[in-house]
């Protein structure tokens, strides 16, 4: 499959563990393939290391034991290369305060070296789908949670990326960008990305996901922020 002509691959869990210090094992010789043009829902009770697997996906973790791959690339020798392939929304906002979202979309974009001609109509026409109003252009340090769903979820796709890490990506959304959220994250599926997701909305995963990966609870552990 591809996402605009590109191949894609799959994202290749082999026997993973995490801990954090001398705690318990928070995910336990985990193996999983995340496939191509199909969405993995990660569910499980809290604690049962959801975060903590989408936090090692995005290489803002790294496991105790074992190897994530990226067809042949491995994820945590070659992180940088990775990310270049990956579109993020994490749980909490994490967002320059100090930019609106149109330039934080063309930041990544150009950072992308995939800013074109078109480009500028494509950030408008995401953001619209989106339904992120005129203060696109206030600075983001301004907008309410909503606001920063929406940006975060134009972010993670403006790219077109390959693979798509989604962290409670419908939290705060009202019910027509949530509708928008999921047909988008839809026809990125339909064309090749991996799309693993967590989510409390159990009726939008069974709506977007072919697959789920039930994880395990395990003894209470704190995790660093």
């Amino acid at each position: 499959m591809d996402v605009n002509g590109t191949l894609t691959h799959s994202l290749v869990l082999n026997d993973i563990t995490k801990r954090y210090g001398q705690g318990p094992a928070v995910l336990s010789d985990l193996s999983y393939s995340f496939n191509p043009g199909s969405a993995t829902g990660l569910i499980g009770p809290n604690g049962s290391g959801k975060t903590t697997l989408l936090r090692l996906l995005s290489v803002s973790s790294f496991p105790t034991g074992g190897s994530i791959m990226y067809g042949d690339l491995d994820v945590n020798r070659s992180p940088y290369k990775y990310l270049g392939y990956v579109g993020i929304v994490h749980d909490v906002a994490s967002l320059p305060q100090y930019m609106t979202a149109v330039e934080l979309l063309e930041y990544v974009v150009r950072g992308r070296s995939k800013w074109t001609a078109h480009s500028d109509g494509d950030i408008d026409n995401l953001l619209n789908t989106l339904y992120l109003d005129d203060r696109r252009n206030n600075l983001i340090g301004t907008y309410s949670s909503g606001m920063l769903k929406k940006t975060q979820i134009a972010a993670a796709l403006i790219a077109n990326p390959r693979v798509l890490l989604l962290d409670e990506p419908f939290r705060g959304l009202d019910t027509e960008s949530l509708r928008a959220a999921i047909d988008l994250l839809q026809t990125f599926k339909a064309n090749g990305a991996v799309t693993v997701v967590s989510s409390h909305r159990r009726d939008v995963l069974d709506e977007l996901c072919e697959e789920f990966l039930s994880l395990e609870s395990t003894p209470p552990v704190t995790e660093p922020e």
